[in-house]
């Protein structure tokens, strides 16, 4: 792995994606790319830089946000990437280009139906052409190598060939995966047997019974693949990943770009 895209938006979220992409970026001695992106039209743009180009300032703001974020450290290599227009849009053109994206999300699950996936988030999850990992806003550090137990949800049996392509560049054990699916039978975990129950009954005191069920697991990260853009925005969607996604569980996102 040698090029990490971390979109910034100057946010609580966007400094614990800093923070993250910047202690793997070392870990994996790759390149850090800052990426910034704002309006086309002028009158909708956020800051304001008197006398200065608008792009140069945002570019100033970001080596500000770099510094404060890693505490002055100049010996890792980073890039600079502003462009106008919406971070989805923009991702989808240049993500390619790179080996993970980091984003982050808040997270809080009380037993109720709270919001999930920011529209940022879930446009960003649909159209990045490369892996994406969505963290949890922590301060935990996460590397790959210490996760013990992942779980893939599995929506298509090719998915498989997916995963067992792309993990090793993150150093990712085949072993700690465990297959989930909603169409399963047996369970070996009340957590995924009351969300799978939830999707078919839909009584909200079960909503309760898993947030508790939770406590009894050790998930150390969530993989899916994206094979079908649309199949896979329906999915994202979904009550169950609704539910799941708002525990703190770090999602990777793999890309089938063969089958989009």
């Amino acid at each position: 792995m040698k090029k990490i895209l971390v979109p910034i938006s100057f946010s609580s979220t966007s400094k614990n994606s800093m923070k993250k992409a910047y202690s793997m970026a070392r870990k994996f001695e790759a390149t850090l790319s800052l990426l910034h992106c704002y309006p086309f039209q002028e009158y909708n743009r956020e800051y304001q830089f008197e006398g200065e180009d608008y792009d140069k300032g945002i570019r100033r703001m970001l080596i500000d946000f770099y510094n404060e974020c890693i505490e002055n450290d100049g010996t890792h290599k980073y890039n600079l990437l502003t462009f106008s227009g919406s971070v989805s849009d923009v991702i989808a053109k240049i993500s390619s280009q790179y080996d993970l994206l980091i984003l982050s999300r808040k997270i809080g699950y009380e037993g109720v139906k709270n919001n999930y996936f920011s529209d940022k988030i879930f446009y960003i999850s649909t159209k990045a052409l490369s892996p994406l990992l969505i963290l949890p806003v922590s301060e935990k550090e996460h590397q790959f190598k210490l996760a013990k137990n992942a779980w893939h949800i599995q929506r298509h049996e090719m998915e498989k060939e997916t995963i067992d392509s792309q993990i090793k560049q993150f150093g990712i054990d085949p072993s700690i995966i465990l297959t989930k699916s909603l169409t399963q039978k047996n369970f070996a975990s009340r957590f995924w047997e009351n969300i799978v129950k939830f999707t078919k009954i839909h009584d909200d005191d079960l909503l309760k019974v898993i947030s508790k069920s939770f406590d009894e697991e050790q998930i150390d990260l969530l993989i899916l693949v994206n094979r079908k853009k649309g199949l896979f925005s329906i999915f994202l969607k979904d009550e169950a990943f609704q539910i799941i996604s708002q525990f703190d569980i770090p999602i990777l996102i793999l890309q089938n770009t063969s089958s989009r």
